[in-house]
């Protein structure tokens, strides 16, 4: 374990410092592919076309099997490959894992990844690697899944998604997660300013007294939640909103930046289950929440029923029910609190995605077409292929950058079929390099990033919401109260490559860590239904007393150390020491 993870360390100053270089020379972005030369093998010759099948993780979004549509043309035009794409979860995986008759290249969850290795069912890939200079660059990031995995053998089998070298955070059009109200009564209710989430209360209660109802005559409620995502609706909201950080399913950091774990007695379940308490005392809270599903949520959210979200992807499913009214200018936004930490940014990981890898099988009959077709897809010029089509047809140099053409800012957002259409986003789980790497002129690999782009996404709603707050649509509006010191940027414990990083233990803690969330999912909705601080802190202390003896102690000081060693490597990769 030693010797891999020194070969982490001495091998991050060139992941945290190269940018991937552009096939194109000059001020300008990579080019098309339409415009580059045809595919060619490592002899200098035509390369022969051939045919690579490609398992997927999960469902594929578009039309399994060979590849035909903008994007896979010039992928093969490129390459020489065209992709067979196979369809698959991870039950088929498992069979296929098992049965040994294997794709060319799989896309695995890492506990599918495990198998594989386990198995010899993935190819080495160091020998292949010659062969492969824009994944070469990035072997830190294949170093810290052999760390995952403690693979001492000395070689690479896995190459993960998304690299983002020298990540730096980034704005979306709006808050992605977090406490979403509606605008409208926010106005009537005079554009209060709220110095803490708990003043929603009051302000939700108001809300809800003048509007008991639906235009249709059902009841509304202040505040709602599920059960079938476990714990996550009491805490989750809370760990971005305010600024506590989460890494691994239990590790978190407080506002202040110090480790907690997500069920400790000061940690973000009990600052969510509070706050619902509140919510109840002050009869706004939905009581449904603690059995309905997922899906009886969204039921309530699509009729209107509900004066707070969690999810900025819920946005478009909550005010459609007002646009379907012609009431374009209600509906929700993400509700601005004094000291909040603004979720309209993001940021990627030095290392790629935890999930999923991708694996060369030992199937495969052409391995070096097949990482010279990888390696192509994490050039930038293969990434921004992915992400946003053909130079000229999809996209332009505009006043020397990157954007989006017109025309296909308006398919993205008209035409349902768009993706499988073009093969613009479909194939993001090859994708290499994250969207939110800039390039030497400045620009996003992926062009949707940009305030082109974010301001044809305006309608009525955001547009008024935005100009209130001084910005040009609600991800600018958000970027402008961080600079003006109303709310904050992320937390400096904001690490996406830290879980990468740390030790996840083994079964026997999953099943003690079941057996603890099983409690607490029981448990909970007597602390929420008391009637006063002291009788919520009475049942704090016994559901406490319960998980303790149900071992959360040992739990903790796992997690802990997990967190302090994770972090500790994370700080030596950035720093470049051993």
């Amino acid at each position: 374990m030693k010797k891999t993870y020194l070969a982490v360390l001495a091998a991050i100053v060139l992941l945290t410092t190269a940018i991937t270089a552009c096939s194109g020379g000059g001020n300008e972005p990579a080019g098309s592919p339409s415009s580059s030369a045809a595919a060619t093998s490592s002899e200098g010759g035509a390369a022969k076309p051939i045919k690579l099948t490609i398992s997927t993780d999960q469902a594929f979004g578009g039309t399994p099997g060979a590849q035909s549509n903008p994007v896979a043309d010039a992928i093969r035009d490129k390459t020489g490959v065209t992709m067979d794409i196979i369809s698959s979860d991870p039950d088929k995986i498992k069979v296929m894992l098992a049965g040994g008759d294997l794709p060319d290249i799989m896309i695995l969850p890492p506990e599918q990844g495990r198998i594989a290795f386990d198995g010899k069912l993935a190819m080495p890939l160091n020998d292949l690697l010659a062969k492969a200079p824009n994944i070469s660059k990035h072997k830190t990031a294949l170093e810290v899944i052999n760390a995952r995995l403690d693979n001492q053998d000395g070689n690479y089998y896995f190459l993960p998604i998304e690299i983002t070298p020298d990540a730096k955070p980034y704005k979306n059009y709006s808050p992605w997660i977090g406490w979403y109200t509606r605008w409208d009564y926010y106005k009537e209710e005079g554009y209060p300013e709220l110095q803490s989430y708990d003043d929603m209360i009051p302000m939700l209660a108001s809300q809800l007294k003048k509007h008991p109802t639906t235009e249709e005559g059902k009841k509304v409620y202040g505040l709602s939640g599920w059960t079938d995502w476990g714990l996550w609706s009491y805490h989750v909201p809370f760990i971005y909103a305010e600024g506590w950080t989460e890494s691994t399913k239990n590790t978190a950091t407080n506002p202040d930046g110090e480790y907690v774990h997500r069920y400790a007695a000061d940690g973000p379940l009990w600052r969510g289950v509070q706050f619902y308490n509140k919510a109840f005392r002050a009869g706004i809270l939905d009581t449904e929440a603690f059995t309905q599903k997922y899906s009886d949520y969204q039921a309530k959210l699509k009729a209107g029923q509900l004066l707070t979200i969690h999810m900025g992807w819920e946005l478009d499913g909550a005010n459609a029910y007002f646009k379907a009214k012609g009431q374009e200018d209600k509906g929700f936004v993400a509700q601005v609190v004094e000291g909040a930490v603004s979720q309209a940014y993001s940021l990627q990981s030095i290392v790629g995605l935890n999930d999923p890898w991708i694996i060369i099988t030992k199937d495969c009959k052409e391995p070096e077409r097949a990482i010279e077709f990888l390696d192509y897809l994490y050039s930038e010029e293969g990434a921004r292929l992915m992400l946003n089509g053909l130079q000229d047809e999809h996209w332009a140099i505009e006043n020397g950058k990157a954007e989006l053409l017109d025309d296909t800012i308006k398919a993205i957002n008209e035409d349902k079929d768009f993706a499988s259409r073009t093969g613009i986003g479909l194939y993001g789980k090859l994708r290499g390099l994250g969207g939110s790497l800039v390039d030497a002129n400045g620009s996003y690999l992926d062009l949707r990033l940009t305030d082109k782009y974010f301001e044809t996404k305006l309608n009525p709603l955001d547009k008024e919401y935005s100009e209130y707050y001084g910005g040009s649509y609600p991800g600018d509006a958000w970027t402008k109260l961080v600079e003006q010191g109303t709310v904050r940027g992320l937390s400096k414990m904001d690490i996406p490559a830290l879980s990468a990083l740390q030790s996840q233990g083994d079964d026997e803690l999953a099943k003690v860590e079941s057996n603890i969330e099983q409690i607490l999912i029981r448990e909970i909705p007597k602390a929420v239904m008391t009637e006063s601080d002291e009788a919520f802190q009475k049942e704090k202390d016994r559901i406490m007393e319960l998980i303790d003896k149900a071992g959360f102690a040992e739990v903790d000081a796992f997690w802990r150390k997990s967190f302090e060693d994770g972090l500790a490597k994370y700080e030596q990769l950035i720093s470049g020491t051993n």
